[in-house]
């Protein structure tokens, strides 16, 4: 009688478990149904690239999804061809595009009529810091002597960076405006990405570069050249330990490249809770977080709603900075 007993208060116990619990996963129970895309606005061994690969590969080892993922590079037009691509597939989560800072710079520029408002932001992954930089034999030996000799002769050096609507580009003025630089008379030479700023750097063809820390990290380890200052809130480990960051230098000023998950517009709630929660998983690998530490990224992953919050606050930023510039073309 005591066993039989025993058995009711089980059954009863998990009945009204499962009373509590099913509600909850009703609300969740959406899955992808067929193979998932993820939309690349750059080319291949870009950074947006390799994120995406190494989420691509994270998901398939460990099996989160039940379909494939299926890479798909879309340059070009600023952003504008992905962003077409994922714009054709409202409220279908299983197209998204990997986004990056320049998703907010292009459409406040005017070189895209998209901007993060008219799709649905899933999720932040990595923060990528930029890094000023010139070759060993510079006569440039701090960031201070830098910032000296263009407060004389802003045209002085010619620096080399990614788009100019790029974040990399527009933190690089923020810092020398902050820093008291004319900067509408800076030399700039714009390059499609970190191999090609580090190449024109090695080859003589700009004097200073400004660009994300793991694309100069084997330059610098090689001794091929010096990096001047960070962009970060703090100073970076390894190869990197010794350099400031532009606060201690006395610019005040932060600023990262950052890399994200942006699903179609009207995505239902059920969709983005599943990303969510798979974007989140993969945050906690090892594998991702030694991608973090071999591209010197660091882990900035946020919820739909606290990305969606970050991304206003950027944009708002962004165009307030832009505007200074006189480069912004949207009201």
């Amino acid at each position: 009688m005591a066993h039989f007993g025993s058995r009711l208060w089980t059954c009863g116990w998990l009945l009204l478990t499962a009373a509590f619990v099913q509600p909850a996963l009703a609300q969740n129970t959406w899955q992808p149904s067929r193979p998932v895309m993820f939309i690349v606005p750059n080319g291949v061994a870009g950074t947006s690239d390799r994120a995406a690969r190494t989420m691509q590969r994270i998901m398939q080892t460990h099996k989160l999804l039940n379909v494939p993922v299926v890479i798909v590079n879309r340059p070009g037009g600023n952003g504008t061809l992905a962003l077409n691509q994922l714009r054709a597939s409202p409220g279908d989560g299983h197209v998204l595009l990997i986004m990056n800072s320049i998703t907010l710079s292009a459409h406040i520029a005017g070189l895209t009529p998209y901007g993060h408002a008219d799709f649905t932001p899933l999720a932040l992954m990595v923060d990528e810091y930029y890094s000023v930089n010139v070759r060993p034999d510079s006569p440039l030996r701090s960031a201070s002597e830098l910032l000296t000799r263009l407060r004389k002769t802003p045209d002085a050096l010619t620096f080399g960076s990614a788009s100019i609507t790029g974040d990399n580009y527009i933190s690089m003025l923020m810092a020398l405006k902050k820093g008291g630089i004319d900067v509408k008379r800076v030399k700039t030479v714009s390059f499609a990405g970190g191999s090609e700023i580090a190449l024109a750097l090695l080859g003589g063809h700009v004097d200073v570069t400004h660009t994300g820390l793991g694309n100069m990290v084997a330059h610098l380890r090689e001794g091929r050249m010096r990096t001047l200052a960070i962009t970060g809130p703090k100073r970076m480990p390894g190869p990197f330990a010794d350099v400031p960051t532009w606060k201690e230098v006395g610019v005040d000023m932060t600023a990262s490249g950052w890399r994200g998950v942006l699903g179609p517009k009207d995505l239902p709630q059920p969709q983005i809770a599943y990303w969510e929660e798979i974007l989140r998983r993969v945050m906690q690998t090892p594998e991702w977080q030694k991608d973090l530490d071999d591209n010197f990224w660091v882990n900035a992953y946020a919820s739909a709603a606290e990305t969606r919050r970050r991304l206003d606050r950027e944009y708002a930023e962004i165009k307030q900075t832009m505007s200074e510039l006189g480069m912004a073309k949207v009201k």
